[in-house]
Protein backbone atom coordinates (compact mmCIF):
# COMPACT_ATOMS: atom_id res chain seq x y z
CA UNK A 1 0.00 0.00 0.00
CA UNK A 2 1.11 3.34 -1.14
CA UNK A 3 -0.38 6.51 0.41
CA UNK A 4 0.43 10.08 -1.19
CA UNK A 5 -1.48 11.91 1.52
CA UNK A 6 -1.73 15.99 0.55
CA UNK A 7 -4.95 16.84 2.13
CA UNK A 8 -3.85 20.62 2.58
CA UNK A 9 -2.97 20.90 -1.14
CA UNK A 10 -5.31 20.97 -4.56
CA UNK A 11 -4.21 19.03 -7.72
CA UNK A 12 -7.44 18.69 -9.89
CA UNK A 13 -6.98 21.58 -12.00
CA UNK A 14 -5.30 22.60 -15.09
CA UNK A 15 -5.44 26.17 -15.15
CA UNK A 16 -4.91 28.68 -18.14
CA UNK A 17 -4.26 32.08 -16.83
CA UNK A 18 -4.33 35.12 -19.69
CA UNK A 19 -0.85 37.36 -19.80
CA UNK A 20 -2.28 40.28 -18.17
CA UNK A 21 -3.81 38.20 -15.42
CA UNK A 22 -2.73 39.60 -12.12
CA UNK A 23 -2.51 36.36 -10.14
CA UNK A 24 -4.20 32.91 -10.00
CA UNK A 25 -7.29 32.11 -8.33
CA UNK A 26 -6.95 30.33 -4.75
CA UNK A 27 -8.10 27.28 -4.23
CA UNK A 28 -10.84 28.28 -2.36
CA UNK A 29 -12.35 30.43 -5.31
CA UNK A 30 -11.71 26.75 -7.67
CA UNK A 31 -13.35 24.78 -5.16
CA UNK A 32 -16.33 27.08 -4.38
CA UNK A 33 -16.47 27.97 -8.22
CA UNK A 34 -16.64 23.69 -8.62
CA UNK A 35 -19.43 23.19 -6.07
CA UNK A 36 -21.50 25.97 -7.04
CA UNK A 37 -21.27 24.35 -10.63
CA UNK A 38 -22.61 21.25 -9.17
CA UNK A 39 -25.24 22.67 -7.46
CA UNK A 40 -26.33 24.27 -10.55
CA UNK A 41 -26.21 20.77 -12.70
CA UNK A 42 -28.28 18.87 -9.81
CA UNK A 43 -30.69 21.36 -9.84
CA UNK A 44 -31.37 22.46 -13.90
CA UNK A 45 -30.62 18.89 -15.23
CA UNK A 46 -31.77 16.55 -12.01
CA UNK A 47 -32.00 13.66 -14.15
CA UNK A 48 -29.46 14.15 -16.81
CA UNK A 49 -27.19 14.26 -12.80
CA UNK A 50 -28.40 11.51 -11.24
CA UNK A 51 -27.65 9.89 -14.50
CA UNK A 52 -23.69 11.52 -14.63
CA UNK A 53 -23.53 9.79 -11.23
CA UNK A 54 -24.99 6.12 -11.84
CA UNK A 55 -24.60 5.18 -14.81
CA UNK A 56 -22.54 7.51 -16.81
CA UNK A 57 -22.74 10.30 -19.22
CA UNK A 58 -20.86 12.05 -21.35
CA UNK A 59 -19.58 15.10 -20.46
CA UNK A 60 -17.60 16.43 -23.85
CA UNK A 61 -18.66 19.87 -24.80
CA UNK A 62 -19.67 18.52 -28.31
CA UNK A 63 -22.22 15.72 -26.93
CA UNK A 64 -25.65 16.57 -26.62
CA UNK A 65 -25.58 15.47 -22.79
CA UNK A 66 -22.11 17.43 -22.29
CA UNK A 67 -23.57 20.34 -23.99
CA UNK A 68 -26.45 20.06 -21.36
CA UNK A 69 -23.95 19.44 -18.40
CA UNK A 70 -21.63 21.95 -19.16
CA UNK A 71 -23.95 24.56 -19.75
CA UNK A 72 -23.04 28.39 -19.78
CA UNK A 73 -25.75 29.04 -16.92
CA UNK A 74 -23.69 26.84 -14.78
CA UNK A 75 -19.93 26.79 -16.24
CA UNK A 76 -19.68 30.96 -16.70
CA UNK A 77 -15.90 31.45 -17.16
CA UNK A 78 -16.27 34.83 -16.24
CA UNK A 79 -17.81 33.78 -13.04
CA UNK A 80 -14.49 34.69 -11.01
CA UNK A 81 -13.20 37.56 -13.19
CA UNK A 82 -12.36 40.79 -11.85
CA UNK A 83 -13.37 39.61 -8.10
CA UNK A 84 -12.64 41.34 -5.16
CA UNK A 85 -10.14 39.41 -4.56
CA UNK A 86 -7.72 40.28 -6.79
CA UNK A 87 -8.26 37.57 -9.66
CA UNK A 88 -8.81 39.30 -13.06
CA UNK A 89 -9.08 38.08 -16.24
CA UNK A 90 -11.05 34.55 -17.64
CA UNK A 91 -10.38 31.08 -15.89
CA UNK A 92 -9.86 28.27 -18.16
CA UNK A 93 -10.15 25.46 -15.99
CA UNK A 94 -9.59 21.76 -17.92
CA UNK A 95 -10.73 19.38 -15.47
CA UNK A 96 -11.43 15.38 -15.11
CA UNK A 97 -15.08 13.97 -15.35
CA UNK A 98 -14.83 12.64 -12.19
CA UNK A 99 -13.53 15.69 -10.75
CA UNK A 100 -17.11 17.27 -12.40
CA UNK A 101 -19.32 13.92 -11.32
CA UNK A 102 -17.53 14.57 -7.89
CA UNK A 103 -19.26 18.40 -7.03
CA UNK A 104 -22.57 17.21 -8.94
CA UNK A 105 -22.65 13.83 -6.84
CA UNK A 106 -21.92 15.83 -3.23
CA UNK A 107 -25.24 18.64 -4.68
CA UNK A 108 -27.26 15.49 -5.10
CA UNK A 109 -25.95 14.09 -1.53
CA UNK A 110 -26.74 16.75 0.13
CA UNK A 111 -30.10 17.87 -1.80
CA UNK A 112 -31.49 14.16 -0.63
CA UNK A 113 -32.31 12.93 2.43
CA UNK A 114 -30.25 9.40 2.35
CA UNK A 115 -28.98 7.99 5.46
CA UNK A 116 -25.85 5.20 4.65
CA UNK A 117 -25.63 2.61 8.23
CA UNK A 118 -22.96 0.29 7.65
CA UNK A 119 -25.59 -2.53 8.80
CA UNK A 120 -27.79 -1.62 6.11
CA UNK A 121 -24.97 -0.90 3.04
CA UNK A 122 -24.51 -4.83 4.08
CA UNK A 123 -27.21 -5.66 1.51
CA UNK A 124 -26.16 -3.64 -1.09
CA UNK A 125 -24.12 -5.65 -4.25
CA UNK A 126 -20.73 -4.49 -4.12
CA UNK A 127 -20.99 -1.28 -7.24
CA UNK A 128 -19.81 -1.88 -11.02
CA UNK A 129 -16.95 -0.29 -12.73
CA UNK A 130 -15.84 0.27 -15.83
CA UNK A 131 -12.06 -1.58 -15.89
CA UNK A 132 -9.26 0.10 -18.51
CA UNK A 133 -8.97 -1.79 -21.54
CA UNK A 134 -5.95 -3.41 -22.26
CA UNK A 135 -3.24 -1.63 -24.23
CA UNK A 136 -3.69 -2.58 -28.56
CA UNK A 137 -0.54 -3.34 -29.82
CA UNK A 138 -2.16 -3.77 -33.31
CA UNK A 139 -4.66 -2.74 -35.52
CA UNK A 140 -7.54 -5.54 -36.50
CA UNK A 141 -5.09 -5.77 -39.88
CA UNK A 142 -2.01 -6.83 -37.86
CA UNK A 143 -0.32 -3.50 -38.76
CA UNK A 144 1.24 -2.17 -35.46
CA UNK A 145 -0.31 1.12 -33.72
CA UNK A 146 2.28 3.90 -33.90
CA UNK A 147 3.89 4.94 -31.23
CA UNK A 148 2.48 7.92 -30.82
CA UNK A 149 -1.05 6.70 -30.92
CA UNK A 150 0.11 3.99 -28.02
CA UNK A 151 1.13 6.53 -25.99
CA UNK A 152 -2.36 8.30 -25.94
CA UNK A 153 -3.31 4.95 -24.95
CA UNK A 154 -0.97 4.75 -22.13
CA UNK A 155 -2.53 8.05 -20.88
CA UNK A 156 -6.34 7.26 -20.70
CA UNK A 157 -5.19 3.77 -19.60
CA UNK A 158 -3.49 5.44 -15.99
CA UNK A 159 -6.38 7.88 -16.00
CA UNK A 160 -8.85 5.65 -16.55
CA UNK A 161 -6.75 2.88 -13.61
CA UNK A 162 -6.25 5.96 -11.05
CA UNK A 163 -10.44 6.79 -11.50
CA UNK A 164 -11.79 2.83 -11.16
CA UNK A 165 -8.87 2.99 -7.81
CA UNK A 166 -10.46 6.06 -6.69
CA UNK A 167 -14.17 4.77 -7.09
CA UNK A 168 -13.59 1.73 -5.15
CA UNK A 169 -11.81 3.42 -2.58
CA UNK A 170 -14.81 5.47 -2.16
CA UNK A 171 -17.48 2.81 -1.81
CA UNK A 172 -14.79 1.03 0.51
CA UNK A 173 -14.79 3.83 2.94
CA UNK A 174 -18.15 4.83 2.72
CA UNK A 175 -19.26 1.17 3.39
CA UNK A 176 -17.19 1.06 6.50
CA UNK A 177 -18.11 4.24 7.60
CA UNK A 178 -20.61 5.52 6.60
CA UNK A 179 -21.59 8.54 9.10
CA UNK A 180 -18.08 9.72 9.26
CA UNK A 181 -18.31 10.32 5.05
CA UNK A 182 -21.31 11.80 5.62
CA UNK A 183 -19.73 13.87 7.60
CA UNK A 184 -16.98 15.48 5.69
CA UNK A 185 -20.02 16.29 2.86
CA UNK A 186 -21.60 18.85 5.73
CA UNK A 187 -18.46 20.31 6.23
CA UNK A 188 -17.53 24.02 4.49
CA UNK A 189 -14.77 23.72 2.41
CA UNK A 190 -11.19 24.64 2.82
CA UNK A 191 -11.66 24.89 6.57
CA UNK A 192 -10.08 22.96 10.01
CA UNK A 193 -13.55 21.35 10.21
CA UNK A 194 -13.29 19.57 6.86
CA UNK A 195 -9.48 18.51 6.71
CA UNK A 196 -10.43 17.19 10.48
CA UNK A 197 -13.46 15.13 8.93
CA UNK A 198 -10.99 13.71 6.76
CA UNK A 199 -8.27 13.39 8.85
CA UNK A 200 -10.79 10.99 11.36
CA UNK A 201 -11.17 8.64 7.86
CA UNK A 202 -7.40 8.34 7.73
CA UNK A 203 -7.59 4.68 9.36
CA UNK A 204 -10.49 3.45 6.91
CA UNK A 205 -8.84 4.92 4.00
CA UNK A 206 -5.07 2.99 4.80
CA UNK A 207 -7.43 -0.24 5.48
CA UNK A 208 -9.26 0.26 2.14
CA UNK A 209 -5.79 0.87 -0.18
CA UNK A 210 -5.04 -2.37 -1.14
CA UNK A 211 -1.09 -3.80 -1.12
CA UNK A 212 0.50 -2.90 -3.98
CA UNK A 213 -2.21 0.39 -5.30
CA UNK A 214 -1.01 3.60 -5.15
CA UNK A 215 -3.07 6.52 -4.89
CA UNK A 216 -2.67 10.18 -4.52
CA UNK A 217 -5.27 12.33 -2.21
CA UNK A 218 -6.49 15.61 -1.47
CA UNK A 219 -9.07 17.03 0.00
CA UNK A 220 -11.16 17.44 -3.34
CA UNK A 221 -10.46 13.93 -4.36
CA UNK A 222 -11.19 12.37 -1.44
CA UNK A 223 -14.68 13.97 -0.67
CA UNK A 224 -15.24 13.50 -4.58
CA UNK A 225 -14.43 9.73 -4.01
CA UNK A 226 -17.11 10.02 -0.79
CA UNK A 227 -19.70 11.89 -2.70
CA UNK A 228 -19.85 9.72 -5.50
CA UNK A 229 -20.17 6.41 -3.61
CA UNK A 230 -22.35 7.77 -0.91
CA UNK A 231 -24.41 8.33 -3.97
CA UNK A 232 -24.24 5.56 -6.19
CA UNK A 233 -24.82 3.21 -2.80
CA UNK A 234 -28.11 5.02 -1.74
CA UNK A 235 -29.41 4.92 -5.05
CA UNK A 236 -27.75 1.02 -5.59
CA UNK A 237 -30.01 0.47 -1.53
CA UNK A 238 -32.84 1.79 -2.48
CA UNK A 239 -33.21 -0.20 -6.52
CA UNK A 240 -31.73 -3.02 -4.74
CA UNK A 241 -29.68 -4.18 -7.90
CA UNK A 242 -25.75 -3.74 -8.32
CA UNK A 243 -25.11 -0.11 -9.81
Amino acid sequence: MKLRAVLLGFCAAAIALPAHAAEPPSIGQIRKFLADYGQCVAKREPELAKKAIVSGANFHRESPEGKRLMQRECMDEDILANASSGFRGRLRMRMDDDTYRGVIAEALVVKGSAALTAEGLKAVPLLTYDEPRPLRLTYPDGKPVPEEKLARQRAAIARKTEATLMGKLGECVVRNAPEQSRAVLSTALETPGELQAINALGPTLGQCIKAGETVSLDRMSVRGALAIAYYRLSQAQGSGASL
